[in-house]
């Protein structure tokens, strides 16, 4: 009896099915034999034991009899012979159990098969004893565990709420009111950065109201902000702390610095 033929598509899958990508296109192969056959579900087989969860292309093999047409596809690094999970309930789905079925062994007689071999295991030599393989964690253990990791949970939800809060404002002690009032008038006037577009401009004023504004084209002012401003020390350096807060360092003569940028005085 001259031995049976099959029609194979290989899909996403390189030539002999040794790799697997949405780069490949769907290979027609004729006249493949039983054991032909078999090399294909072999390197099928190699190729889903390396694949991941985020492969995006789904190869599997068509393989069409004179009968029906059978299509084993890739399922959790293993193969998956498609419309027998049923019958096989939960066994793997082997090379012989897809060559049987595409060869037309009773589904029976097959999963009798494949089932001892699932469960039979050769025997083999004892293991040498070594007391360890038995040994169960002991249950202080287990609670010593348990207790450490309830002591720094509780430990570290009582620090986040006791802890002081973060602040980025800079570290400034303020001048008395009378010291304070003193400065402001020493250096109230008008301040700028220069007097080009993009430029700045600072109007401050004895009662301590500051006026930041940006030149737009031909010295028009683009951008005002209003804020009110003390006097102020950081460091030991004369500041004036305004109402963000934010420090404006004063530097003799008549010269203050925002944030890195030079302020000089046009107008007292």
């Amino acid at each position: 009896m001259a031995e049976p033929t099959y029609s194979v598509t290989l899909h996403h899958l390189a030539p002999g099915a040794t790799a697997a990508g949405l780069a490949y296109p769907d290979e027609q192969l004729a006249n493949v034999t039983p054991d032909q056959l078999r090399l294909l579900l072999r390197a099928l087989e190699d190729t889903a034991s390396s694949l991941t969860i985020y492969e995006p292309s789904t190869p599997e093999l068509r393989i069409k009899t004179e009968r029906e047409v059978f299509v084993v596809r890739t399922r959790y690094r293993q193969l998956c012979f498609v419309g027998r999970e049923t019958v096989l309930r939960g066994e793997l789905h082997t090379i012989p159990f897809i060559l049987g079925t595409i060869a037309g062994i009773s589904p029976d007689q097959l999963v009798a098969v494949e089932q001892v071999r699932t469960y039979e295991r050769p025997p083999s030599a004892a293991p040498i004893p070594t007391g360890t393989e038995n040994a169960a964690p002991k249950p202080w253990l287990k609670i010593a565990v348990l207790l450490g990791l309830i002591l720094v949970c509780f430990g570290t939800g009582v620090w986040m709420l006791v802890k002081p809060p973060r602040t980025f404002a800079p570290k400034a002690a303020a001048l008395a009111a009378t010291d304070s009032s003193a400065l402001l008038t020493r250096l109230a006037g008008e301040y700028r950065t220069g007097t080009a577009e993009g430029d700045r401009r600072l109007l401050l004023a004895a009662d301590g109201t500051l006026r930041l504004a940006k030149y737009g084209a031909a010295q028009a002012v683009a951008e005002e902000v209003s804020r009110t401003v003390r006097g102020a020390t950081q460091n030991g350096q004369t500041a004036l702390m305004t109402s963000d807060p934010y420090m404006i360092l004063v530097r003799e003569p008549d010269t203050l610095v925002l944030f890195g940028q030079i302020y000089k005085r046009v107008a007292p």
